[in-house]
Formats: structure tokens, sequence, C-alpha cells
């Protein structure tokens, strides 16, 4: 189980300080990048700021853009250890593994919210064992868990539920990582764990609170919680 802090910025400098403020007390951080292209709103987008960041931190990066080959190669040598891909913009799966084996970064590949959890299935046969369950609308921070049957937004009838996601994938593969993003706060962390979950980034719940340190802590006994 892991907390995973999720930076969603426009600009580096606000990235930066982001990965500071969480640095003693986690292992990993999420970096939420978007060119305007896969989502409807710009973040920080630039692998050449990472070259020159100091930190003890492992970098995952959460690649929102619709040509994810175009820039896989620059993202490998930014120096991140994990990346995720989405596989609505994916085109050529076996060229984005191949780089990121041969460089020893971990792929990761995701879904949004409108996006069945099958498409994920014959990804398992070609050697993928990291996948990511957007649970919100990629892009903007601050969203609420689009299924949250405790909360106050529902699925449409056309969207699965994200705890249902998480659970078949689970189903599929028992060994494999399986992070949950968006909206995760109190209370959901634990039901996505209960659904098989071992990953979890979330954004709001830690930077919008107070006390960073105890957001963190919080969070980590919500999902160790029985």
């Amino acid at each position: 189980m892991e907390i995973i802090p999720a930076v969603n910025a426009i600009d580096w400098r606000t990235v930066e300080e982001r990965i500071k403020l969480v640095e003693p007390h986690v292992r990993w951080v999420h970096l939420d990048v978007a060119d305007g292209t896969f989502t409807a709103n710009m973040l920080w987008n630039n692998p050449a700021d990472l070259k020159n960041l100091k930190t003890t931190l492992k970098l995952e990066v959460h690649l929102m853009v619709k040509n994810p080959e175009a820039v896989i190669d620059d993202w490998i040598a930014s120096g991140a250890k994990r990346i995720i891909v989405h596989v609505e913009a994916m085109r050529d799966f076996d060229e984005i593994k191949r780089k990121c084996d041969a460089a020893k970064v971990f792929l990761m590949l995701a879904i949004t919210p409108e996006t069945s959890w099958t498409i994920l299935v014959p990804y398992m046969r070609r050697h993928a064992v990291s996948f990511q369950i957007l649970a919100v609308h990629p892009g903007v921070s601050g969203q609420q868990f689009i299924d949250d049957s405790t909360g106050s937004l529902q699925a449409p009838s056309y969207i699965e539920s994200s705890y249902e996601k998480i659970r078949r994938i689970r189903e599929q593969c028992s060994y494999c990582d399986i992070e949950v993003d968006g909206g995760v706060k109190i209370g959901i962390a634990k039901k996505c764990r209960e659904a098989g979950a071992n990953l979890f980034s979330a954004a709001s719940a830690i930077y919008s609170q107070p006390d960073i340190a105890k957001a963190i802590e919080d969070l980590k006994k919500d999902v160790n919680s029985t």
C-alpha cells in the first residue's frame, strides 16, 4: 500500500515546490502532465525541467497527452521511474513498452472514467502489469471521485464504477499494481483498497490541508484500516 502525492500545476516552480513539501513523508510523487490536446486544459509539461531536479523521491509521470509516442523518449530521459500512458491516446503499445523496458522504467496503463476495464485485459497478455484507474475526468485537480456511492457524485449509467473496475482488474491479475487516481480522500481510499487497489494518488486531499504530514499519515491509516 502506497500513498503517492499528485502534483497538478501549470508551472515548474509550483511543481518543484510541491515535490519538496512531500519529500520527507513518502517514497514516490506523481506529476500530472497535460499539453492541452488529450485534456481541455494545459499543465506543466516540460521534461527538461526534471533533469536538474534534486530530490530523494521517485517520480511517476502521468502523461495526459494525445500522442505519447512522440514524447516518450524525452520523458524516459528526464529520469522518471514510472510513466503512465493512457490507452485512449496510445497507438503503439509495443514501441512504448520496448523503450520503457530498455531504460528500466516502469510502464503503467491508464483509463479514463468513460473507458471499460476490459480494454486493459489484452495488455496483460502482453506483459503489462501496472494499471491506473482514473476516477475523474483528466486534467483538473480538485474533482470529486466520480462514482463515490457515499458522496455527492454518482456515475452516469454509461460509466462503470471505478470500484468495480478495480475489483475486476484485481480478479484478472493478483500480482499487478493497481493505482487509483482522482478524488482520493479518507473513506474513498479505504474502499479502493478493499476493491483491490494498492497505489493511491491524491492531490487535493494532501495539498489542500494545513498539515501535509498529517494528511498523508491519515490517508495511510485509512488504506490500512480494517
